[in-house]
């Protein structure tokens, strides 16, 4: 779990810094270290090269492509390897220039070559080789070095279903930006590092201690704003035997309707949810529902904003099983006036 809870204190304390217009593309080398557990539960890291290219979509987001070669993602004496064809979006709150965190999502094809069974492989030697879909999210913070270079750190959550691929994930890429400079057009963006405590409502799961994460903010044009929260949870199974502590990777991106009293904002928030859980344990891969809720900014006389919210989350965890989980916290961003 290092490598995502490090990318949450880099994005809390990150800097936002105000260069020039952004270059409208981008395309260079990426690597990754790759974090993946036995079955015994001990962790193993392999390195995966290849490159990425993309591309300005908006004042605050990208669109990319990237090919990573995972030459060898084997302990024993088994076969695992992955070729994996990415389509990337990146979203800029602050937009894309400058010192600036970021989100990222990645869907794509993974050819993935296995042992099967997938343990054993001295004595049974058959492999496999099938194409399936990969999803993987995270955080980044990307530095704008002049105007032709760009670097991009970020840890991630990264699953290819119906493999022994759920995993964290640290991918650094350094590309060259050409491209005619796009004068950005935004409206004002902001985040900030949140805290909050799990309560259990129904189901076999529970939180067992803090949620850390950063929450995301921009608003639109219209009505309401865009939100997105990345937690590290640490959830406890109940009526469990083994493996009965595991820890999630919380991805949900919300709409929130809002209305401006004159001491800040008032809103409601909805939208879907993923849990990645890398650990060994029954609940190891991908959980998925929704979540929806109320909260609040308080704007201080200073510079900054208090946030307070509270959200159920809904789980469909990976044997069908349902989890309802209530959420409240507390965060605190540079102050944002309504940019409508």
């Amino acid at each position: 779990m290092r490598t995502l809870v490090l990318g949450l204190a880099v994005l809390a304390l990150a800097p936002l810094g105000n260069a020039a217009a952004q270059r409208r593309a981008r395309i260079g080398p990426t690597v990754s270290t790759i974090s993946l557990e036995d079955g015994s539960g001990t962790s193993h890291s392999y390195t995966s090269f290849g490159g990425s290219v993309a591309f300005l979509s908006g004042d605050d987001g990208e669109i990319g492509v990237t090919v990573a070669r995972y030459r060898d993602l084997s302990s024993d004496a088994c076969t695992r390897a992955l070729t994996f064809y990415g389509v990337d979006s990146y979203y800029y709150p602050v937009g894309a220039k400058g010192i600036t965190p970021y989100a990222v999502t990645e869907i794509g094809l993974a050819r993935v070559t296995e042992s099967t069974p997938p343990y054993a492989c001295s004595l049974f030697a058959t492999t496999a080789t099938t194409t399936q879909l990969g999803l993987a999210y995270g955080l980044g913070l990307r530095v704008n070095v002049g105007p032709a270079i760009t670097a991009l750190a970020e840890g991630r959550f990264f699953q290819v279903p119906n493999s022994q691929i759920q995993a964290l994930e640290g991918r650094a890429n350094v590309s060259f930006a050409f491209g005619k400079p796009r004068q950005t057009q935004l409206l004002n963006g902001t985040l900030g590092p949140t805290i909050g405590l799990l309560f259990h409502l129904g189901g076999q799961m529970e939180g067992r201690g803090p949620t850390l994460g950063v929450r995301f903010r921009r608003d639109t044009k219209k009505s309401g704003t865009i939100g997105l929260q990345i937690d590290y949870a640490p959830l406890r199974l109940i009526n469990c035997t083994t493996n009965c502590e595991p820890s999630a990777i919380l991805f949900a991106p919300g709409y929130e309707p809002s209305l401006y009293p004159e001491w800040g904002r008032l809103y409601a928030d909805f939208g879907l949810l993923l849990a990645g859980i890398p650990s060994v344990g029954t609940e190891r891969g991908m959980a998925q529902g929704a979540h929806g809720g109320l909260g609040a900014d308080i704007l201080t006389s200073g510079s900054l904003m208090v946030n307070v919210n509270a959200r159920i989350l809904w789980l469909q965890r990976n044997g069908g099983s349902n989890a309802f989980l209530l959420q409240t916290g507390v965060s605190i961003s540079p102050r944002l006036e309504r940019g409508h």
